[in-house]
């Protein structure tokens, strides 16, 4: 069991990390292969696997396969901890728990042979003001100046959207450049306060519920006109004050804006495996690159590569640094700016 009033790590204090990503909702992936799923009846799997995930820490498992060594920090519930944790180490990711009482959460990933994807979400443990102030603190003392954060996903019961304007204030203040994607639920009350975050990554119906102060709906599919919308979202939120800011348009590709410029990566063809956490992985490579000091429109590009990658692959987000290398080629040629 973890000691749920301090924060334990598994890697030597005096290695430093590349990147930080932080978890503040882990999950444990258990996913359920089978041929088609028949609501109502009873079904046998072909497969089951599982992973410990979030979004956080498939976006890790992108940075790792760009060259960048990350650290995971989770704030992760006590029961189920020990598996989580093992399972992470035997990945070879470096991951730091700040512990709380309650259960990990567990999601439903049911993959079937036509593509189709279901996935139903757990709900985290409870998170009292405490708990989380501590797991902020926690955050901003591994936050070295111009240290990329990651934050990914969504946040456990009893964080309102207004703890998280103070996250980001917390980790500008300690010198760090905030790479966040979470959802509407939370996503204004991080652009509402006194300092933005450096980047963002919404995908394209978050982006223009941002533009039109609604709540979006989560659609499974895009329009032909997705990217020429997507370029019009990134070119408003960056508009806005947003320095860097990618919007996402599922197969269709993406579109950035930022100081440097404009630009668009069409989707490309890939065979699926796991479509969870592509995203992510892309927001993982997109920072290892920046990290290493890439320009803005080439980092883009190595992020489209990374997600594709990590399709290819059962881990969420578990790119592997060969396939990266491949799908870079034919983004590259594909991508403007």
């Amino acid at each position: 069991m973890l000691d749920s009033t301090r924060t334990r790590r598994t890697v030597p204090s005096d290695q430093e990390a590349d990147v930080l990503a932080v978890c503040p909702n882990p999950t444990i992936d258990r996913l359920v292969v089978l041929d088609q799923l028949l609501p109502g009846t009873v079904d046998r799997a072909r497969e089951n696997k599982a992973f410990p995930a979030g979004k956080s820490v498939s976006a890790a498992r992108g940075s790792r396969a760009n060259g960048v060594r990350p650290e995971v920090l989770v704030l992760l519930p006590s029961v189920g901890a020990d598996w989580y944790l093992s399972a992470l180490r035997a990945e070879g990711l470096d991951v730091a728990a700040h512990a709380y009482p309650g259960a990990v959460r567990e999601s439903i990933i049911v993959i079937e042979d036509s593509g189709r994807v279901t996935v139903i979400n757990g709900t985290g443990a409870p998170v009292d003001a405490a708990e989380w102030e501590a797991f902020v603190d926690a955050s901003v003392a591994r936050t070295r100046p111009d240290d990329w954060v990651v934050c990914s996903g969504s946040f456990p019961p009893g964080v309102g959207p207004d703890a998280l304007a103070g996250f980001v204030d917390a980790v500008a203040g300690a010198g760090g450049r905030l790479a966040l994607d979470t959802g509407p639920a939370w996503m204004p009350s991080a652009l509402s306060g006194r300092v933005l975050p450096s980047l963002i990554t919404p995908n394209l119906a978050e982006a223009e519920a941002i533009l039109a102060g609604g709540t979006p709906v989560e659609n499974t599919w895009v329009g032909e006109d997705a990217l020429v919308r997507a370029e019009a979202a990134a070119a408003a939120l960056h508009a806005r004050g947003l320095a860097q800011v990618v919007v996402t348009a599922g197969s269709a590709g993406l579109a950035w804006a930022t100081a440097e410029g404009r630009g668009r990566v069409p989707g490309l063809s890939v065979a699926v495996r796991n479509p969870i956490g592509a995203g992510d992985a892309f927001m993982g490579g997109l920072v290892a690159r920046l990290e290493r000091g890439f320009p803005f429109a080439e980092a883009v590009v190595w992020g489209m590569a990374t997600s594709c990658a990590a399709i290819e692959q059962w881990s969420p987000g578990g790119a592997s640094a060969d396939r990266v290398e491949h799908f870079h080629a034919l983004a590259r040629g594909a991508a403007s700016v």
